[in-house]
């Protein structure tokens, strides 16, 4: 998983701020390296499958005031927290020097640090941690469970993981790209993605007395949401 990082850590972070919030949610999406699709409605999609992610969030355990996200990248996320949704404590970590450069330029935040994922503190607490699309590219599901049981014991209402690649669908999602991409296994070569069961979750929630939940991604026109799955961990 080395040539991921080195992947991320190139990414620039050199954007033009703007006061239009939706414009600077796909400024922040592409900085997140979701740029290789050119469809109609495409950041639209994801703007609102954040939403449905919010609303899941507050059905269940109501109003947040806090939010940590492990693998912030650019701080998306955390931006439409503090943006629209008022939350006043927002935290992240991510281990590119270049994302966490650009995430300190648009949040008002002090939590942001360049560190791996499993190396984040259980203090301060946040009431909502998460993870959005981020675990595919941890080296092993051993290391990602670690990761989950410290997202854990940092939250204080739930743990959100989003984007978790499906070990049920690792065939079809590797054979699908085979066919979009001309030699596939040759370009990609070290930079594999991890697959995880929801059984790894189920397991981990009996332990720490989690209720589960495991929800289908809103976003019909993001082609890897056919291959994965969100994760709701709820105290």
């Amino acid at each position: 998983m080395n040539e991921w990082n080195r992947i991320w850590g190139n990414r620039s972070s050199d954007i033009v701020i703007s006061d239009n919030i939706f414009d600077m949610f796909c400024k922040l999406k592409k900085a997140d390296g979701f740029d290789t699709q050119d469809v109609d409605g495409y950041y639209e999609a994801f703007f609102s499958q954040w939403k449905h992610m919010v609303e899941h969030i507050t059905q269940n355990v109501g109003d947040i005031s806090s939010v940590y996200e492990v693998g912030c990248g650019s701080g998306v996320n955390l931006y439409l927290f503090q943006q629209l949704k008022k939350v006043t404590q927002v935290g992240g970590c991510d281990y590119s020097q270049t994302q966490i450069a650009l995430a300190k330029k648009i949040l008002n935040a002090n939590d942001l640090q360049c560190m791996e994922a499993d190396q984040i503190a259980e203090k301060p607490v946040y009431d909502v941690v998460l993870s959005d699309s981020v675990f595919q590219y941890f080296q092993s599901p051993e290391y990602g469970m670690r990761v989950v049981e410290k997202m854990w014991n940092k939250a204080k209402k739930m743990v959100v993981i989003t984007e978790i690649h499906d070990e049920e669908m690792k065939e079809e999602h590797l054979n699908h790209r085979r066919q979009c991409v001309e030699n596939y296994d040759e370009k990609y070569k070290g930079l594999d993605k991890t697959f995880y069961t929801k059984e790894m979750f189920l397991q981990f929630a009996d332990r720490a007395r989690a209720k589960c939940e495991f929800v289908k991604p809103q976003n019909d026109l993001y082609w890897n949401n056919k291959y994965v799955f969100d994760c709701y961990l709820t105290k």
